[in-house]
């Protein structure tokens, strides 16, 4: 099972932690220190995001692991907006979240 991958887990939280300081960037108003700092902050994420997915396609084809890669962290970037910015989360976010975690599985099945 692809989840099982060290790498692909890495490099969805970082990818998730990048986002998060992308928005926290955007949100800093009147000090364009602050802004700048968190935004490099999340770049060193972005880059550990990188360095993460190439280890993880060593092992786990490019196709399998984008589907993973990238439906993981939207389900996390729905979760983080909701308890971090306490964005709306309405029932069709919670079907289209459901729907991802079945294509989730049904991707990992031998």
């Amino acid at each position: 099972m692809m989840l099982t991958n060290f790498w692909i887990w890495l490099a969805i939280i970082s990818s998730i932690l990048t986002n998060i300081g992308f928005k926290y960037a955007a949100m800093v108003l009147g000090n364009p220190t602050k802004k700048w700092l968190t935004f490099a902050g999340a770049l060193v994420f972005g880059l550990l995001n990188s360095v993460c997915m190439t280890e993880a396609l060593k092992t786990i084809p490019l196709n399998i692991a984008s589907a993973l890669f990238f439906s993981l962290t939207i389900i996390g970037l729905l979760f983080a907006s909701y308890f971090i910015f306490k964005d709306a989360l309405g029932w069709k976010q919670i079907i289209g979240t459901a729907i991802i975690i079945v294509g989730v599985v049904v991707v990992n099945l031998k």
